[in-house]
């Protein structure tokens, strides 16, 4: 069972405690994946944002989907040319992207479904990072930031579950300070 700390409303996750995670390896994610697994087997899993493990898992894999078989759609031209002028480098810095990011309408399609079980979550996830594993190359142009290679997808993507699963909170988990529930 997966208890959110805020019991009423929408959660203002810019502000929202969060564990500081840091992958430096796709190893990294799925060990990291390994243990919610296992503290969800136990009962112990606490959220503190606006979605449930579930839903976290399925739109990360949505995302690494997307970056195999490609995005159904890319954000206008303008709009691409100053994220990647803007925000490309930070992007691929290997921190964790920032929280509290409003998808806008176009990108509809990367928003979970809003009853996503943990295991049905979980097994999405795992099967995109398997499809890598097996040696399936990220090619697919990013919607924002144009052409990347295979290492700046990984790199992206660990970023992207760097901030999400920061959301997932667990007795001894990684990166978890004080003010942790």
């Amino acid at each position: 069972m997966t208890r959110t700390l805020e019991p009423q409303g929408i959660v203002e996750t810019k502000t929202a405690p969060k564990r500081a995670l840091k992958f430096n390896c796709m190893n990294c994610l799925k060990a990291e994946l390994d243990r919610i697994d296992e503290a969800h087997g136990r009962g112990e899993i606490t959220t503190t944002g606006n979605w449930s493990p579930g839903q976290i898992f399925s739109h990360c894999a949505i995302f690494f989907r997307c970056s195999l078989d490609g995005f159904p759609s890319l954000a206008p031209a303008p709009v691409r040319f100053f994220a990647k002028l803007l925000f490309k480098k930070k992007a691929l810095s290997g921190e964790p992207m920032p929280s509290g990011f409003q998808l806008p309408k176009q990108a509809s399609f990367m928003l979970p479904a809003s009853d996503v079980p943990f295991e049905q979550g979980m097994t999405e996830l795992r099967e995109q990072i398997a499809r890598i594993d097996a040696g399936e190359k990220m090619t697919q142009t990013s919607p924002l930031l144009g052409k990347l290679s295979h290492d700046e997808w990984v790199r992206l993507h660990l970023a992207h579950c760097m901030m999400h699963l920061a959301f997932i909170d667990y007795p001894g988990a990684p990166g978890r300070s004080s003010s942790a529930a």
